[in-house]
């Protein structure tokens, strides 16, 4: 519901441009193969990401970039024809793809049809505070978790995110024995509008943990990472649904513990923050409208 009240309330804003966007000439990008087969097209990227980084750094100068705040109002733009495609991860490609069945995306590889990147550019990783011993614990619960269960576990999250309150039929990959909490809370901060990394949902289908401070709940790849992680360390969760460009501060201001958000170790970030090792790696790819 809240995700369906966001596309609605984005598509308003919008609606302002929507006359001039329509006189822009289109350009079809279903059969490119390569990014370069970009150039002359409108290409997006979300604020603040190494997706936007790269989109500037490598196409700059043969597309026309263009930035929005959060995915929401990347996909009404798609939508509305102001842009041609956007950047994002694979596996959010595959969870807005089976939700829209008018898109596609150009399945594009890392260093050789797609963009230029590392490990730690297209990885996702949990951060800390700067110094923070519990990078070296969380290094070793990750260790444990194996890259079959990581595939398998965002098959499922890509399923769910199709249909979060309805129950998967199955049972969630990645679970933990340890029932203990005598370690205290962990306090996790994330978007909880990314799927299918993280989400909101009405329910606590698919075993959703309750956002702080709200009536909804969150679920995802994320946040299963994180149920994981909270219960091997023998601690209670909590998680945070806070804007992009607020995760960083808030976890320096000490608010939170750590941020579990689909979050790049990039050498800026680097720089601020200490990361974990990769929970997670995926290609870049480009989000289109079919014809």
């Amino acid at each position: 519901m809240k995700r369906i009240i966001a596309i609605i309330l984005a598509t308003v804003l919008l609606a302002g441009c929507l006359v001039s966007c329509n006189k822009r000439n289109a350009v079809d990008i279903s059969g490119a193969k390569t990014i370069a087969d970009l150039e002359g097209a409108t290409i997006a990227a979300q604020t603040g990401t190494f997706h936007l980084d790269a989109l500037n750094a490598q196409l700059g100068e043969k597309v026309n970039v263009q930035e929005y705040e959060d995915f929401t109002k990347l996909l009404v733009a798609l939508n509305s024809g102001a842009i041609d495609g956007y950047v994002a991860e694979e596996p959010t490609a595959f969870s807005i793809i089976a939700q829209n069945d008018g898109l596609d995306f150009l399945p594009f590889v890392n260093n050789t049809t797609g963009f230029t990147a590392s490990e730690a550019d297209t990885g996702i990783a949990v951060a800390f505070k700067t110094g923070s011993a519990m990078v070296a614990q969380v290094n070793t619960i990750l260790t444990g978790v194996s890259l079959e269960t990581r595939s398998k576990l965002m098959e499922q999250a890509v399923t769910m995110s199709a249909d979060p309150d309805k129950a998967l039929g199955e049972a969630i990959v990645l679970s933990s024995s340890n029932t203990s909490v005598a370690n205290g809370t962990l306090k996790i901060a994330m978007e909880c509008a990314y799927d299918p990394f993280n989400w909101s949902q009405t329910t606590d289908a698919n075993g959703a943990v309750k956002i702080s401070g709200s009536d909804l709940y969150a679920n995802g790849y994320d946040v299963q990472i994180a149920k994981y992680i909270a219960a091997e360390l023998g601690m209670a969760l909590e998680i945070y649904a806070v804007e992009w460009d607020s995760l960083i501060p808030g976890l320096q201001a000490g608010t939170y513990d750590a941020i579990i958000a689909g979050m790049s170790p990039t050498d800026d970030r680097e720089e601020v923050v200490d990361f974990t090792d990769c929970y997670y790696n995926s290609n870049l790819v480009v989000i289109y409208k079919k014809a």
